[in-house]
């Protein structure tokens, strides 16, 4: 069986991340991988080849893409980006054999442009597709309200490898640290606030927020306006982030909606840091309350930081956070889960 896993893009998002390295993982003789992405070279591509996966970059052009289609004679693409997978139902006159996939990475319930599309398209089209992957339950039920029927969606949460190259005798810094990238959706503006309060009890605690910037410099202006610069530093995309979260002492995700399985907690989990976000989405399907992290209601800037507080005066409750984050991730978010789960899916199809 072959497989095409086309991304729409070139950036690295939690969906690339925790694809290329499960197909950088998969051992099955019956089944192959081609990773490509429909965007040009990039910062994804030049990854991808470092893991020795030959990415295909289709440079925005639909004849390339058809005409590979058509010569590699793949059983199944796996559909990355929602517009992307909007454009091949309709080409799929060209190639009427080949089964398409897509994959769902985010909650689409909110009033964005973007959701509320989706929710037209999938309510009226969803027929042109043979199958749906989540990697949140909440998501499913999303796609279930619109009509598409249980047997089409399957539910895979992310991976995340646990590897050799983490450290035990790193120094935990008075840190707290994010990793996503910088966007409305993420909420790293209204963010800004509840840093200010944490800072006022502890001012020498340093925030980072790691990821590239798709707010066009406007989070970094606002924490110049809000005097935090001292303290706030945005760091852009990162190659080190095991290292980055394995310095620090919190994780925070303060995303306001649109997340499926974040990868980003996964990989907090994995370096030992206790987890503090929003209960929204798929994120409530990962932290436990209480027991591995803190959920704050939706934009309640006040618990979130008293969250912040609790934890970095209580480093005793954040180890323990910590350890029992550790270890979920180590039995049942791995990348040999989430990739025998999409193979045998695919097998199905």
């Amino acid at each position: 069986m072959k497989i095409l896993l086309l991304f729409s893009g070139d950036g690295i998002g939690g969906a690339e991340k925790s694809l290329t390295r499960m197909v950088s993982n998969n051992s099955d003789e019956n089944i192959t991988y081609q990773v490509a992405t429909f965007s040009q070279v990039g910062d994804w591509s030049k990854w991808a080849e470092s893991l020795n996966l030959n990415p295909i970059c289709f440079k925005f052009s639909f004849y390339s893409l058809v005409k590979t289609i058509r010569k590699k004679e793949f059983d199944i693409i796996y559909i990355i980006g929602f517009r992307l997978a909007v454009y091949l139902r309709f080409l799929r006159v060209f190639f009427p054999k080949i089964k398409l996939i897509q994959g769902v990475r985010w909650n689409p319930a909110s009033e964005s442009k973007l959701d509320k599309y989706f929710r037209f398209v999938e309510r009226y089209f969803s027929y042109f597709l043979d199958g749906f992957i989540t990697n949140s339950k909440i998501a499913k039920q999303q796609l279930i309200n619109l009509g598409i029927k249980n047997n089409k969606i399957e539910v895979i949460y992310n991976g995340f490898e646990i590897n050799s190259s983490f450290k035990n005798d790193f120094v935990r810094k008075k840190q707290v640290i994010t990793v996503a990238n910088l966007s409305e959706r993420k909420g790293h503006i209204a963010y800004l606030s509840s840093i200010k309060n944490v800072l006022e009890k502890h001012s020498d605690t340093q925030f980072l927020f790691v990821g590239r910037d798709d707010s066009n410099g406007l989070v970094e202006r606002k924490i110049k306006q809000m005097n935090l610069e001292k303290n706030v530093f945005c760091l852009g995309f990162r190659d080190d982030i095991p290292e980055l979260l394995q310095q620090s002492s919190v994780f925070v995700l303060p995303s306001k909606y649109g997340e499926g399985c974040p990868t980003s907690i996964l990989e907090a989990f994995a370096c030992k840091l206790p987890v503090i976000a929003y209960a929204v989405d798929g994120i409530v399907e990962l932290v436990d309350d209480g027991k591995d992290g803190f959920l704050c209601d939706k934009n309640n800037i006040e618990t979130m930081s008293q969250s912040i507080i609790e934890l970095l005066e209580n480093p005793k409750k954040a180890q323990q956070f910590a350890e029992l984050g550790y270890k979920k991730v180590k039995e049942n978010f791995t990348i040999k889960n989430m990739l025998d789960k999409h193979n045998n899916f695919f097998k199905r199809c």
